[in-house]
């Protein structure tokens, strides 16, 4: 059984990865900054150091090795961009400190694996001006489904970005005393489809 093979299995099956054997003992290597300690990058993203980059794009290229590796899957990461993702993984790290960055993002990773983006079908604008955003159209969709659920929204769930969608956003933003926005930003997505 090749490397791909096992990673996938790895996730899919929700195990640590360094539950997975490469090797005949039982081992594989890890690179770079993964390494690290949670102490240790939990010390580092709360401060001004530099460093925290490294963790950063480490983070980045693992979740583009996951994409290009895994069966049926686009984008394991369905919305959230590298800052949310750091916040998730540091508060996973501050309450298991003994894991090293590799295992706290594997176990991230294997926690977004069911709301991953399984086939590319499209994007959305979701801002106008200098910082141009976009997000998956079934990010969308789930977005459109939540805010039906709560009453909020009367309209498709098609994944396409209307005014009507982004009233509704704006009264759920209102609901849960979330900041103002032109946009869906990170804050809501999280309240909307991580609760």
């Amino acid at each position: 059984m090749n490397y791909r093979r096992i990673l996938c299995a790895a996730v899919i099956m929700g195990f640590s990865m360094s539950s997975v054997a490469l090797d005949k003992n039982g081992k594989f290597a890890i690179k770079g900054i993964g390494n690290a300690s949670c102490e240790k990058f939990v010390e580092v993203a709360g401060s001004d150091d530099p460093e925290k980059f490294l963790f950063a794009g480490w983070l980045n290229g693992y979740i583009t090795a996951h994409n290009q590796h895994l069966k049926d899957n686009f984008d394991i990461i369905s919305w959230e961009n590298i800052e949310t993702l750091g916040t998730y993984v540091r508060s996973h790290c501050a309450k298991n400190p003994t894991l090293s960055f590799f295992q706290a993002t594997t176990q991230l990773l294997n926690e977004m694996y069911e709301s991953r983006i399984v086939e590319f079908v499209g994007a959305e604008n979701l801002a106008s001006g200098k910082q141009a955003l976009k997000t998956y159209r079934q990010v969308i969709q789930r977005v459109q489904k939540r805010l039906k659920d709560d009453g909020l929204y009367t309209g498709a769930t098609d994944g396409v970005m209307t005014d009507s969608l982004q009233q509704a956003v704006n009264e759920f933003r209102v609901k849960n005393d979330l900041p103002s926005a032109d946009y869906l930003d990170q804050r809501v997505l999280h309240a909307l489809l991580r609760r």
